[in-house]
């Protein structure tokens, strides 16, 4: 199994001016470019054809589509904190979906509420400043 030391770290300008320069001009694979970059070839991909290197993933130099497909349809293995090797399947990952989107339904609501009493606040605030302003207004109206 593949250690991608740099997965989920952000593009810097330089990097991705190498990634362009071992593409386009020296003439590397995908799977040579993810090996230096300490990425997946996956991640490649999506930076390639994001910066309009590659117009598809099937026009990226070196990457087979149909061994891609293949390892994608029955499981996806990836390794975990502990770095056990873990096999999901297809089923797992329709449940693991589901509980996010409904994590992410959750934080929405939440959200949702926390704007609902940020506004009924503000409005309260205003009305009270309101009432003092022209609770000030009318004793200096008095005084004169």
């Amino acid at each position: 199994m593949n250690s991608y030391k740099r997965s989920g770290n952000k593009w810097s300008v330089n990097e991705t001016l190498s990634l362009q320069r071992e593409y386009e001009l020296l003439e590397w694979t995908v799977q040579e470019i993810a090996t230096k970059h300490q990425r997946s070839v996956e991640a490649i991909l999506y930076k390639l054809e994001s910066e309009d290197i590659i117009l598809s993933w099937t026009a990226a130099r070196g990457f087979n589509s149909d061994k891609y497909q293949e390892s994608c349809e029955d499981t996806i293995t990836c390794d975990d904190d502990s770095h056990q090797n873990i096999t999901i399947n297809n089923e797992e990952i329709e449940e693991i979906e589901e509980i996010e989107e409904n994590k992410l339904i959750e934080r929405v609501w939440n959200l949702e509420t926390s704007v609902g009493e940020i506004s009924s606040m503000v409005k309260q605030m205003f009305n009270n400043w309101v009432s003092n302003k022209s609770q000030t207004s009318n004793r200096c109206s008095v005084k004169r």
